[in-house]
C-alpha cells in the first residue's frame, strides 16, 4: 500500500504553539537584550527562554526595595515568577545557569568579604546568651535584669552569611531562608522542587501559604510545636524555573496549584526550537557583553543591600504613561477577559499588575545604567510600550499555556505512541508490534491501544489496513502506515 502521495500535514494533538508572537528582545534595557541575545546565539536557542529567566532573575535585586504605583490603593513588587516549558536537548540547563552566575558570586563574595564581622556578630550574640542564662540562674538577679537583657539580644541583629540563590527546597526550609534574609531567588533548569510544595513529604496535603504570599510579600506566620514561631514580615521570592512538558502537564493540572491561584501567578514561556539546524561553532558570549550583565547585577545588588532600608520606595508613571496605562486596562485588557483570556481569566485578572511589575523593573534597570535613583524621576510613556510588548508575549503564551492544560488523558496516550514511532523512525508496521514497542502502564490492554491508533488516524498521523496474518493462521492483522510528514515536522 503506497500511500505517500496521499498524506496531508495531521491535525496537531494540542494547540499549535507555532505561530505565537516572537519574544520582544529589543523591548529589554540595553544591557539586558545584549546578553538575552548572545545566550541565544552561543546557544543557538530562541532568545525567549534567556529574555524570560534574565527578567525573573533580575526581578530579584527590586524586591523588597520598590514597588510601582498603579493608582493610591493599588501597587505591585517587582517581582516575576516565570515557567520556561521546553523538550530535552533545548539547553535549559546552559541558558539558566548563565544567567543565574553573577547572583551566585556576589553572594560568594559577600560572603567571603564579610566572614571576620559574621563571626564576630554570631559570636557576641552567643555570648549574650550565656550572659543571660547566667543571670537567669542567680538567685537575686530581678526580672527588670533579665527583662532589660533580653530587649538588648532581641534588638542587637545578627549578620549571617548571604543566601541569594536556592533550588531544591522544602517548604520548611524556605521558611529559614526567608527568615534569614528576607528575600530568595528560586531559579533552576528543573521544576521538580514545586512537588515539594505540593505533598511530596507532606502525605500529599499541599502546603503552598508561602508560596502565595511571597509573590506579594505578604505576612507569614509558621507556627511549629518543635521551635518559636517564625514570622516573615514582607517575604518576597523571584521564581525563575525550567521544565519539560510532562512536568508542566503535571502542574498545570495539579488542582491544588490550580485552585489556589498559583498557576495564574506564574509568566509562561515556550521557546521555539531549532533543534537539527544548530550548529556548534556559534559565537561565545562577548567578554563586554558578559562584563556589563555581571557589572549590573552587582551593582543592583549592592544597591539592594547596602544604600535602602526595610521600607519600600514608590515608583509612579508620569501623567501620559498613566493615561496610556488606564486606557490600554479599560479598552484592552477588560474586554479580552472575556474573550481569549475567557478560559484563563485567573492569570488574566493579574495581567494589569504584571505589566505595572514589568514596568517598574524595566524603570529601574534603566536608571542604574543612566546612575539615577528611579524615585527621582517618574515612569515613562517609552518604559509603559516597552513593558506593553513583552506583556503581549506573555499573555499569548499564557493563553497557549492554558490550553495545554485542557489536554486529556488519550492526548498524552497518543502522543506517546507518536514518540516511539518517532525515535525507531518507523514507516509501517504491524500494530501487535508497536504495542509491544510501547507497552507501559498508560495502557490497560491492547483493547485500549487500538483506542489510541483511532485517535491518530482521525488526527491523519496513520493509516491503518486489514491483511492476512503469515504462516497459515486464519486471524487477520493490522499493518499500520505512518505519515511521512511527521518524521520532517
Amino acid at each position: 500500500m503506497n500511500l505517500t502521495n496521499q498524506w496531508a500535514n495531521p491535525t496537531p494533538l494540542r494547540p499549535d504553539g507555532t505561530n505565537l508572537l516572537p519574544f520582544p528582545v529589543n523591548a529589554l534595557p540595553s544591557v539586558l537584550r545584549d546578553m538575552a541575545q548572545a545566550i541565544s546565539v552561543t546557544t543557538s536557542t530562541d532568545a525567549a527562554m534567556a529574555g524570560t529567566a534574565i527578567l525573573s532573575a533580575v526581578s530579584y535585586c527590586f524586591s523588597g526595595v520598590y514597588r510601582m504605583s498603579g493608582k493610591r490603593d493599588h501597587t505591585e513588587p517587582l517581582l516575576l515568577d516565570t515557567l520556561t516549558i521546553a523538550e530535552p536537548s533545548f539547553k535549559k540547563s546552559p541558558v539558566i545557569s548563565m544567567v543565574k552566575r553573577p547572583f551566585i558570586q556576589f553572594a560568594h563574595d559577600w560572603n567571603e568579604n564579610n566572614k571576620q564581622d559574621i563571626f564576630q556578630s554570631h559570636a557576641e550574640h552567643k555570648l549574650l546568651l550565656e550572659k543571660l542564662d547566667a543571670l537567669e540562674k542567680k538567685k537575686d538577679a530581678t526580672a527588670d535584669e533579665i527583662a532589660k537583657l533580653q530587649t538588648e539580644i532581641s534588638n542587637k541583629s545578627t549578620i549571617n552569611f548571604r543566601r541569594i540563590v536556592v533550588d531544591d527546597i522544602t517548604p520548611e526550609s524556605l521558611v529559614n531562608q526567608l527568615d534569614v534574609n528576607g528575600t530568595l531567588l528560586m531559579i533552576s533548569d528543573e521544576a521538580g522542587m514545586l512537588g515539594n510544595f505540593s505533598g511530596r513529604y507532606s502525605n500529599n496535603i499541599p502546603n503552598l501559604d508561602l508560596l502565595l504570599k511571597s509573590w506579594n510579600g505578604e505576612m507569614y506566620i509558621s507556627d511549629r510545636a518543635n521551635r518559636d514561631s517564625i514570622v516573615l514580615k514582607k517575604p518576597y521570592m523571584s521564581i525563575c524555573l525550567a521544565c519539560q512538558p510532562y512536568v508542566f502537564d503535571s502542574i498545570i493540572n495539579n488542582s491544588a496549584f490550580r485552585g489556589s491561584g498559583l498557576i495564574a501567578r506564574f509568566l509562561y514561556c515556550f521557546p521555539a526550537s531549532n533543534i537539527g539546524t544548530r550548529k556548534y561553532d556559534t559565537q561565545a558570549i562577548p567578554e563586554v557583553v558578559s562584563d556589563s550583565y555581571n557589572k549590573l547585577i552587582y551593582k543592583l545588588l549592592n544597591t539592594k543591600f547596602n544604600y535602602h532600608d526595610e521600607s519600600e520606595q514608590y515608583l509612579h508613571f508620569e501623567g501620559k504613561a498613566y493615561g496610556e496605562f488606564v486606557d490600554y486596562y479599560n479598552n484592552f485588557i477588560g474586554p479580552h477577559l472575556v474573550t481569549d483570556m475567557a478560559f484563563c481569566k485567573d492569570w488574566g485578572g493579574k495581567y494589569h499588575g504584571e505589566l505595572l511589575r514589568l514596568c517598574g523593573i524595566i524603570h529601574c534597570v534603566k536608571c542604574a545604567l543612566d546612575n539615577v535613583n528611579p524615585v527621582d524621576v517618574k515612569v515613562t510613556l517609552d518604559t509603559f510600550c516597552n513593558a506593553v510588548d513583552i506583556g503581549e508575549y506573555f499573555r499569548e503564551q499564557a493563553i497557549y499555556a492554558y490550553s495545554l492544560g485542557d489536554t486529556d488523558f488519550a492526548t498524552v496516550k497518543a502522543e506517546r505512541v507518536l514518540n516511539k514511532i518517532h525515535s525507531k523512525h518507523i514507516q509501517q508496521i504491524r500494530q501487535n508490534e508497536l504495542y509491544k514497542i510501547c507497552r507501559c502502564t498508560l495502557f490497560k490492554n491492547a483493547a485500549d491501544f487500538d483506542e489510541t491508533m483511532e485517535t491518530l488516524e482521525e488526527y491523519g498521523y496513520v493509516q491503518r489496513e486489514t491483511i492476512p496474518t503469515v504462516n497459515g493462521c486464519n486471524r487477520s492483522g493490522i499493518m499500520v502506515y505512518v505519515n511521512p510528514h511527521i518524521h520532517t515536522q
